[in-house]
């Protein structure tokens, strides 16, 4: 009996050490198993790090080959200027650093419009999809000091024209920049932009009807300096002298392009709160209607531009310019009159309710300088309403509708769906 009871002791031991191994074998598997789980977890963290880590190689890599290449630069133009000939001797163009390459700035920017309009004429595109603009953009520094630019233009509708072509100097006396060539000048809001830069698909009628369907590029001179004064308040005063005429259809001046154009403007900034800025503009214009010397046409132009950012993502926008255009009466041979006093205005309303979508209206009021002696109105008023989607960066899409009520007692409707376009180093500027 007791060897009996000695087995059964013995027996149950053993069986409680077998339990105990296969149970210490399941909690070994079950470990192993959830060190693997964070094992591959881990080598994925590993993996998206290293991918990290070599893109950021790459743009360091980028990075010190431009810094070398400006270097180079920069080394190259200090011993040019340390040099001292021992004799006058004819300028020569600056040798470059053997396998140094100075490629321009290139972009460029597509304007595509559908234009659906009710009128006969079939201008620019009238009720058929147009390639209305393709602007070709270059620049580059020439040297630490300046910087030459240019806008080549164009169009499935008109031959090509080049639109800016222009130095821009730094650095110079008084803390002056300097433009040279032909270029838009600065006066006003619109008349120094491009088409890509409006908020809505073309331009107020006022710019059309005085200065040209696409405002004035014209060739010139012109100096510009910000203004220190110590007041909360930035100025920034430009002069500038333009060869004669109008822009394509403009009546403001003359047609001669011997007579130059004076222009001048004066723009003021300042912080009205944290959220809220006011810009404001002067702009005097003096020029000739004919190819006499004298400058018997006045134009006085002002702007204003209140942005006010509700959010992060919102911003009001209240924009407005008014000018006076002050010419000589005279009468044709029909009977047209060619002078006068007249005024031409428009405001506008941008309200960019997210950061993707921006509605917006442009009220347009101008008397037109060719205005017939019969006709019944003496002047041309525009309603225009758009909505704005910005895919991106560089690919807006804009549905505008513009009524007008012409001078000659007739309406028009058009309806416009815009896209724009924009590859290369001219990126298409987010209202």
């Amino acid at each position: 009996m007791q060897k009996l009871y000695i087995f059964l002791l013995v027996f149950c031991q053993m069986c409680f050490l077998k339990i105990a191994d296969v149970g210490a074998d399941f909690s070994l598997e079950e470990e192993v198993t959830a060190m693997k789980s964070q094992m591959s977890v881990m080598q994925g963290k590993i993996d998206v790090l290293e991918r990290k880590v070599y893109s950021q190689e790459d743009k360091i890599i980028e990075q010190q080959t431009q810094k070398h290449a400006y270097e180079r630069r920069i080394q190259e133009l200090e011993s040019q200027s340390t040099q001292q000939p021992q004799a006058p001797v004819a300028p020569s163009m600056p040798s470059r650093v053997p396998g140094t390459k100075w490629i321009p700035d290139i972009g460029a920017v597509a304007d595509v419009v559908l234009t659906v309009d009710h009128a006969k004429t079939d201008d620019e595109g009238g009720n058929r999809i147009s390639l209305r603009e393709l602007e070709l953009v270059l620049g580059s520094n020439v040297d630490p000091y300046s910087r030459l630019d240019a806008t080549v233009s164009f169009s499935d509708s008109e031959e090509p024209s080049l639109e800016e072509a222009y130095l821009t100097r730094f650095g110079l006396p008084l803390e002056t920049t300097a433009r040279i060539g032909k270029f838009l000048p600065k006066v006003g809001k619109v008349l120094g932009v491009h088409r890509d830069s409006l908020d809505t698909v073309d331009e107020p009628l006022v710019i059309t009807k005085f200065f040209g369907a696409e405002g004035m590029s014209k060739s010139g001179f012109d100096l510009t300096k910000m203004v220190n004064i110590p007041w909360p308040i930035t100025h920034q005063l430009t002069f500038g002298v333009l060869e004669g005429g109008n822009g394509e259809d403009g009546t403001a001046f003359g047609t001669a392009r011997k007579r130059p154009t004076l222009y001048a403007h004066l723009k003021n900034y300042f912080d009205m709160s944290d959220r809220t800025g006011l810009e404001v503009g002067f702009s005097p214009m003096f020029g000739s209607k004919d190819e006499g010397a004298n400058l018997d046409v006045r134009v006085l132009g002002v702007d204003a531009t209140l942005v006010h950012h509700l959010s992060a993502n919102q911003d009001l926008k209240f924009q407005a310019e008014a000018f006076n255009l002050d010419r000589k009466k005279t009468i044709d041979d029909e009977g047209n009159s060619l002078g006068g006093n007249f005024w031409g205005t428009y405001g506008l309303v941008d309200f960019r309710f997210h950061p993707q979508w921006a509605t917006g209206f442009r009220y347009d009021y101008v008397e037109p300088v060719d205005n017939p002696a019969d006709n019944p109105k003496s002047m041309d008023m525009g309603y225009t309403g758009y909505l704005a989607f910005h895919q991106s960066e560089f690919a807006r899409w804009r549905l505008q509708y513009t009524h007008t009520d012409l001078s000659t007692g007739k309406g028009d409707d058009t309806v416009y769906l815009q896209g724009t376009f924009a590859i290369g180093e001219h990126k298409h500027k987010l209202q």
